[in-house]
């Protein structure tokens, strides 16, 4: 009976640990454009042997990230985009096709439209964009680049290409680093249908900053009640070993 209690203790330990780290996730990236919010769930998993206790394990599940969009930030930063509708920026990674709401761009040393983590943003024909040295950049809700080049700053802007909008694909994304997301495998991306990019704005984090810190408070409070049981447990298992000695 003892050790059943502490394995439904040890169970519950596991569950709180497993939410307290998304949580803490979360406000960690508080202000990381483009975040989305770890989430975090456990179901119960019946203890299998011989000699397995009565009751059940918690096994920590994934999810995946809250895809409910951050609010657009204006930044004025003309090499910044923020997302509107389903839609995500396609970029290319060492591992494959990535996504990601991180609208913070930049031109790499070769000329290639690159995320922040210098990955290629992709285009509708799922290619790089190549960009000369421009005098003004300009990047339509659409996602057509265009830009005036810096050897003729009196000419008429030219388009580049167009940044490709893929619609949030069936599955569970997987989180890779930063505010990158693997597809899931084999799911095929299409553009999204009300997809839109809107220049000078970046999506703020999707993190409910109050919620995460009640639900903080909350796991914390919760722990220490496990904690504090599962001393008493090992107290009175102390005290009746004691008993059961004497006699």
């Amino acid at each position: 009976m003892q050790s059943n209690s502490l394995y439904t203790s040890m169970a519950g330990l596991q569950a709180i640990n497993a939410q307290m780290q998304a949580v803490a996730s979360n406000l960690a990236n508080q202000q990381t454009p483009g975040y989305a919010a770890v989430q975090a769930m456990t179901e119960a998993a019946n203890y299998r042997g011989s000699n397995a206790p009565a009751g059940a394990d918690a096994v920590a599940l994934t999810p995946g990230p809250d895809l409910t969009q951050g609010t657009l930030n204006h930044t004025g930063d003309p090499m910044n985009v923020a997302l509107g509708g389903d839609a995500w920026l396609e970029v290319q990674t060492g591992a494959g096709p990535a996504l990601t709401r991180n609208g913070s761009l930049s031109v790499s040393s070769a000329g290639i439209l690159t995320d922040t983590a210098g990955n290629p943003v992709l285009g509708a024909g799922g290619q790089p964009i190549s960009l000369p040295n421009l005098a003004k950049l300009e990047i339509g809700s659409d996602g057509t680049v265009s830009g005036v080049p810096a050897s003729s700053p009196g000419g008429p802007a030219q388009v580049y290409g167009q940044i490709n909008l893929v619609g949030t694909p069936a599955g569970t994304l997987t989180p890779l680093s930063g505010t990158l997301y693997s597809p899931p495998a084999g799911a095929t991306l299409s553009a999204a249908t009300n997809g839109s990019l809107h220049q000078g704005y970046l999506n703020d984090s999707n993190v409910n900053v109050t919620q995460s810190m009640m639900q903080m408070i909350a796991d914390s409070r919760s722990y220490q009640l496990q904690t504090d049981m599962m001393k008493s447990q090992g107290s009175s298992a102390g005290d009746l070993n004691a008993l059961v000695a004497q006699g």
